[in-house]
């Protein structure tokens, strides 16, 4: 009874004020929570990842992915095995599936249809956002720097360094049909959120250089192959009757080691000028703090920024000329894209918890329409591009009676059971 007491009382504090601008323009009826789902277990959550045709959410929690039946909001499986979800990613066949599993220092591999585990393979370290190039057929794995964690920290996705020195991490990329390790790149700072745009091209933050990395795949596959075939590896035989024999070798950079190729680009010119065909660098200037997560617009070219100071910025995805910036809410984090309806949402996670709808009209004219409130740490999201739904996921907090102590040193915990799926529509 005491600890139900203590949740009802967090459960009531009026909201407070989040400082978050009024929208400007509202077409048809609002957004709001139309319903909730309680699925339970145990352990932080990161990435969620929506299959539309399957009608199933994947969700990154603990040492699981539980998938969701958003038709019914049944949880229909889970995927075991793991020591620490955090990204997932998968292929267009509607096959397999792909989970980067941070302490394990792995990709693993699941069937879609049994939800088992097939395979594993090796990364850099601390893997977390993980994207699926259907072109190229690549997987990319963002590995993170070295970081203190925060004890009772929730979605700690961005790596923080723990030394002065400059911070490098590192990208694995996995070729999808032979699951081997094709490179494995270095990158200059601490690299968060990941994202395809389709047409080869792969986008990644890299949060305390304030920029956007621009990676193309089949370059990145093209200098691997041949770094392999000079060093003469069986996997580069392999490489050549497989998939071609690959062009010229892009000078500097390219060390291989064994069957794998290393690509050392921490010494590369940081600007959206500099001539590489593998990799521009995208700068977001001093509008966009800590870029958390982004979003691909491939029909127009142009990519959505979650930033750390509340804001949106839209890019240019291709000269990293800056578009636009609206206003989000605090905490934001994870952001998501509807093309087919031209809305933009960012979930923000801090205060009391809201998430900010954007209406794209044309090309270049977007408006915050909304900022629905949902709940504190509701920080990720997933749009279902089939119905229009949005899926962020949270838990309650209550407060640990069975700790001694005064009623200001209580501490705030989650409360078992209380994992929860939140479906926004209209």
């Amino acid at each position: 009874m005491k600890k139900l007491l203590s949740l009802c009382l967090l459960a009531c504090l009026p909201l407070a004020a989040q400082q978050i601008p009024a929208p400007t323009e509202l077409s048809g009826s609002p957004f709001f929570i139309k319903n909730t789902w309680i699925i339970g277990g145990t352990g932080n959550w990161d990435y969620l990842k929506m299959d539309p045709r399957a009608h199933q959410l994947f969700i990154a929690h603990g040492a699981q992915v539980q998938v969701v039946d958003v038709e019914s909001g049944a949880v229909a499986g889970q995927i075991s095995g793991l020591r620490e979800a955090h990204g997932i990613a998968l292929d267009e066949s509607g096959e397999f599936g792909y989970i980067s599993d941070g302490l394990a220092g792995q990709v693993k591999v699941f069937d879609r249809r049994t939800f088992k585990v097939v395979a594993a393979i090796p990364t850099g370290p601390s893997p977390r956002a993980i994207v699926f190039e259907p072109q190229s057929r690549l997987i990319f794995v963002i590995g993170g720097a070295p970081q203190a964690r925060t004890p009772g920290a929730q979605n700690a996705r961005v790596a923080r360094p723990v030394a002065t020195r400059p911070t490098t991490s590192t990208i694995t990329v996995i070729d999808a049909q032979t699951r081997r390790v094709l490179a494995t790149i270095l990158m200059p700072g601490a690299l968060g959120f990941a994202q395809t745009g389709g047409a080869g091209e792969v986008y990644v933050s890299i949060v305390d250089r304030n920029q956007i990395a621009r990676l193309d795949g089949q370059a990145i596959a093209a200098q691997a192959i041949a770094s392999r075939s000079q060093a003469g590896t069986p996997e580069a035989e392999a490489d050549k009757s497989g998939s071609g024999q690959a062009p010229g070798v892009q000078s500097g950079g390219a060390k291989p080691v064994g069957a794998e190729v290393t690509l050392d680009w921490t010494g590369l010119p940081r600007s959206a000028q500099a001539s590489d065909s593998r990799v521009r660098f995208l700068s977001l200037g001093p509008g966009c703090r800590e870029p958390r997560s982004l979003a691909v617009d491939s029909r127009h070219l142009r990519l959505f920024v979650a930033c750390d100071d509340m804001k949106m910025a839209v890019l240019n995805a291709v000269t990293g000329e800056p578009v636009a910036s609206l206003p989000t809410g605090p905490g934001t984090d994870a952001i998501g894209y509807d093309a087919g309806r031209g809305l933009i949402y960012t979930a923000n996670g801090g205060a009391n918890g809201s998430l900010t709808i954007i209406h794209q009209d044309v090309t270049d004219t977007y408006a915050v329409i909304q900022n629905l409130p949902t709940r504190q740490r509701a920080r990720t999201l997933a749009v279902d591009s089939a119905t229009g739904d949005v899926y962020l996921v949270t838990d309650l907090l209550g407060m640990n009676l069975a700790q001694p102590g005064s009623i200001g040193t209580l501490q705030a915990v989650p409360v078992n059971g209380s994992f929860q799926v939140l479906v926004v529509g209209h």
